[in-house]
């Protein structure tokens, strides 16, 4: 077990580091952090933008958080005018969420800061490791979302 805490400190280390890198790239993290979010308000922006349209529900099931609490989130969001809800045409009793305008805005922020890190980062190292390291986080996140059933 030991060896688990010592590698997760090794691990924990390279996010701050990484996190510094993306710190560094002042302009576009200045242009994110003028949209006001709070990190689950950012979550929940990154499922919309993911797969727009949704609905409250999925994001809930998804987040496995409850549909009341997406629900706050969501007027928030709406009052911001980050994304905006129609009802849906093929379901009645469904509320579907799009980005609005800033939301919009956000998506390009949140695009150009990956280009920028695929450009200096990411493009350095190869898609294996790449999807070596994806494989790694899917099996961690994997084994907690089992554990709660």
């Amino acid at each position: 077990m030991d060896d688990y805490i010592i590698m997760i400190d090794k691990i924990n280390q390279k996010f701050e580091q990484f996190k510094l890198l993306v710190l560094q790239e002042a302009k576009e993290v200045e242009k994110l952090e003028s949209f006001h979010l709070t990190p689950q308000q950012e979550i929940i922006m990154f499922y919309i933008i993911r797969n727009e349209p949704v609905i409250a529900k999925d994001i809930a099931n998804h987040l496995d958080i409850s549909k009341s609490a997406v629900s706050q989130v969501i007027s928030k969001l709406e009052e911001m005018r980050l994304i905006y809800r129609r009802e849906n045409s093929k379901n009645r009793r469904e509320t579907l969420i799009y980005l609005g305008e800033r939301g919009k805005e956000f998506q390009k922020v949140l695009k150009r800061i990956d280009h920028i890190l695929v450009e200096k980062y990411y493009s350095k190292v190869t898609l294996t490791d790449l999807k070596n390291v994806l494989a790694t986080l899917n099996k961690i996140v994997g084994t907690t979302k089992n554990k709660g059933s």
